[in-house]
């Protein structure tokens, strides 16, 4: 990405594929992907899970397969929500791109990513 904001000329033809940190990365690149179809797959050596979203683009900047991948091991809730425990290592399924969604929905709240606020003045 870095180089379509010195270039705005460059013209990516092949595949780009992005890594994001949370499911709410995942989401804004399948409302940002039109058409886009989400799978999640178990690799046949590690026996990592990932879920992804993925689509074809025609038009400039970029021609070919972009995919948004998310290391669903780091999210186990996430990857319960979306109903993926039984998973096996080399098995991928086809997922809903609005499962997505509604296992984000589930997701419980957590304040690990709350900052603190600083304490109340007593007015002076």
């Amino acid at each position: 990405m870095v180089l379509l904001r010195i270039s705005p000329e460059i013209d990516v033809v092949g595949d780009v594929t992005a890594t994001v940190e949370d499911p709410s990365g995942l989401l804004a690149w399948a409302v940002v992907l039109k058409e886009c179809k989400a799978l999640a797959w178990r690799s046949d050596d590690s026996g990592r899970g990932y879920v992804q979203v993925a689509a074809h683009h025609a038009r400039a900047p970029i021609r070919g397969q972009v995919t948004a991948v998310l290391a669903g091991d780091r999210h186990p809730a996430y990857w319960s929500a979306l109903g993926l425990d039984d998973l096996l290592p080399g098995e991928s399924r086809h997922l809903e791109v609005e499962a997505l969604s509604a296992a984000w929905d589930v997701m419980p709240t957590t304040t690990e990513s709350v900052t603190e606020l600083p304490p109340e003045s007593d007015g002076q």
